[in-house]
């Protein structure tokens, strides 16, 4: 779940509507750099690269995960640095603090039980060094050291985690300038269950924009949320 990420924080290709990306289209990898694995080998830039992006399935991604982890000896925390920084860079990019109408540039950032949510506490914690204020939503948080560690960091940089996630759609556009959708990444499958489903529902109808970590979360959703709001973009 975090190769595709983490390489992100290696070779950061960012995409969404400030850079002329379609709305319903997450940003993906160009090309991937490193030693010769399949999977790598296979999406490095190249002449086949010359029309436009590469897109990855689910089950090549997943297999890029793999190559990082047993070929290339990354750890889960290495990875989720990479991607938390990335993330938070592509983000600073696409929207920096003075594109916000808000003197105050404050930032939701959403997130799910697994590793994406994960990333989204490491970029809510270099967004924060950027100069942006985040706050988290943090529902369902594993019992795992790896999490709670990532936790008492922010914590420890004045992040603040909200104790319920604010129900109607003109609280959040009233209360923040963008919302990152750290919920789930590209290798969620099945039904999204409570509360993710009603926090999905509610995103759904907000104007400010949502940058979706991986890509948007419950695609099957939130395919109205980028229809709806032009500015959803997948990192």
């Amino acid at each position: 779940m975090l190769g595709l990420r983490a390489l992100l924080g290696l070779g950061l290709l960012v995409g969404g509507a400030r850079l002329g990306a379609r709305a319903d289209t997450c940003a993906r990898i160009a090309g991937v750099t490193g030693g010769g694995g399949a999977p790598c080998r296979k999406y490095r830039a190249g002449p086949d690269m010359a029309g436009g992006l590469k897109y990855l399935s689910q089950e090549e991604a997943q297999a890029v995960d793999e190559e990082l982890f047993n070929e290339y000896k990354f750890s889960v925390d290495q990875l989720m640095e990479l991607a938390g920084l990335s993330c938070a860079t592509a983000i600073a990019k696409a929207y920096p603090i003075s594109s916000f109408t808000s003197n105050l540039p404050s930032v939701l950032v959403v997130c799910g039980p697994g590793n994406n949510g994960g990333d989204g506490l490491v970029c809510a914690r270099h967004l924060k060094l950027f100069g942006y204020e985040p706050a988290i939503f943090y529902p369902k948080q594993p019992n795992k050291t790896l999490f709670e560690n990532l936790c008492t960091q922010c914590r420890k940089m004045d992040i603040p985690f909200l104790p319920e996630f604010p129900q109607e759609a003109e609280v959040i556009d009233g209360a923040y300038s963008l919302v990152i959708d750290a919920i789930f990444g590209f290798s969620f499958k099945g039904a999204v269950r409570e509360p993710f489903g009603s926090i999905l529902n509610t995103l759904k109808q907000i104007t400010i924009p949502i940058a979706s970590v991986d890509i948007p979360s419950g695609k099957p959703i939130f395919c109205s949320a980028a229809a709806t709001n032009p500015r959803n973009e997948g990192l």
